[in-house]
């Protein structure tokens, strides 16, 4: 057995070729066309009601882009509907703080 250097490996890789399937030609290897969005993600996102839900039920005010992107909202309704989910997360904030407040002077009794 002969000690190899650093710079040899003891496996050798080999790239597989790559399967064959028809005419070649016609397929291309590599795709250039951008990526389209799963089937109905597109509609959703621009659904005003799946993005209050959104925004109410699961973000807060971290959804607020989602609520900007939508095309379906005027400027007056994302600028009203962004103020009144700042409110609302803020509130959710603040209660959270007071039960972790409330139970923390429960057990330092």
């Amino acid at each position: 057995m002969s000690q190899q250097s650093d710079r040899e490996s003891p496996i050798e890789a080999q790239r597989a070729a790559p399967p064959v399937f028809g005419n070649q030609e016609a397929m291309p290897m590599v795709s250039h066309a951008p990526l389209a969005p799963a089937e109905g993600g597109g509609n959703l996102i621009q659904n005003k009601y799946a993005v209050l839900a959104a925004l109410f039920v699961v973000t807060g005010f971290l959804g607020l882009p989602l609520l900007w992107m939508n095309r379906n909202f005027s400027s007056t309704e994302r600028l009203l509907w962004s103020i009144v989910v700042i409110i609302y997360s803020l509130i959710l904030i603040g209660i959270t703080v007071f039960v972790m407040w409330w139970s923390y002077r429960q057990i330092a009794m």
